[in-house]
């Protein structure tokens, strides 16, 4: 190809040295000749460009060809969460709405694990005991005074809190609330034991918790609960539901015993026979 597009030039000047001389010198020849290579590397050149400019196409064409299909995923991204947001807005707006519809009514308890019967008769049992008791009936718990329950440092119930727990156990033993497991729960305030006497049965108040949780559990197995339904436990002054005084001064609200009457398959409902036969007896 590049050949026959030199030719011709170095024809042409041939033709006009023969035309007007009728012989071609050596010099003209040479000169055709330089011609014909300048035009042939001109040529090359653009040859090489020219595939240079096919390849730089080519490239640019791929390069748009790969943008145009990341466009196409993200433009089906975009597809598939603007549908998201509309679900969720749609959600939202339903939500709202529901909200909006109960912002207005009085609140009520939706959460009631004791039956009907069962909440009617600890509400009354309440109210025959306003000094001392407490029935939160949105956590099935009957909380008792611990300064009415016990004298200053002692594990001993009173006998009027006695009479209250014999008519708290006929409550929990009605066929409603046989289901149920009772657990008993000591709470103190912050002021440490300080007589000798005192610290000799109750070392701290952690102790003083559960000796109290004991001896109204005690009192409800006197009054007639099964002892398999009960359990007793003490957190000291570790969980108070007010602050103390500064200084352990304590606080009278934190003394308490706490009852939670807990549905049997909610806490410790491991039972005995599984594992294949009764463990040894041990020697006290």
């Amino acid at each position: 190809m590049r050949t026959y597009l030199a030719m011709p030039v170095v024809c042409a000047v041939l033709l006009a040295a023969i035309t007007t001389g009728g012989c071609v010198s050596k010099q003209q020849y040479d000169e055709a000749m330089a011609a014909n290579r300048r035009i042939r590397g001109t040529l090359n050149k653009s040859i090489a460009v020219q595939s240079e400019l096919r390849a730089d196409n080519q490239q640019l064409t791929e390069e748009l060809a790969a943008k145009e299909r990341l466009m196409a995923a993200k433009n089906q991204k975009l597809t598939v969460l603007q549908a998201a947001h509309d679900d969720l807005k749609k959600n939202f707006d339903t939500l709202h709405k529901a909200y909006e519809t109960l912002k207005g009514r009085p609140q009520t308890v939706i959460m009631r694990e004791l039956p009907e019967q069962v909440d009617k008769a600890l509400t009354q049992f309440a109210k025959d005991h306003p000094q001392l008791v407490e029935y939160l009936p949105k956590y099935g718990m009957v909380k008792f005074k611990a300064d009415l329950t016990f004298a200053l440092g002692s594990d001993e119930v009173q006998a009027g809190a006695l009479e209250a727990l014999g008519a708290f156990a006929r409550v929990v033993n009605s066929p409603e609330a046989a289901k149920f497991h009772i657990y008993v729960a000591g709470h103190t305030d912050d002021v440490p034991i300080r007589k000798a006497e005192t610290r000799r049965r109750h070392p701290n108040n952690w102790y003083l918790s559960v000796h109290r949780a004991v001896a109204v559990e005690e009192a409800l197995a006197k009054g007639g609960v099964s002892p398999k339904r009960l359990g007793a436990m003490g957190f000291g002054e570790y969980h108070p539901i007010a602050p103390n005084r500064p200084g352990n001064k304590g606080n009278v609200v934190n003394r308490r015993v706490e009852i939670w009457i807990i549905s049997s398959d909610r806490f410790l409902t491991i039972t005995g026979g599984a594992g294949g036969g009764a463990a040894p007896a041990a020697t006290k």
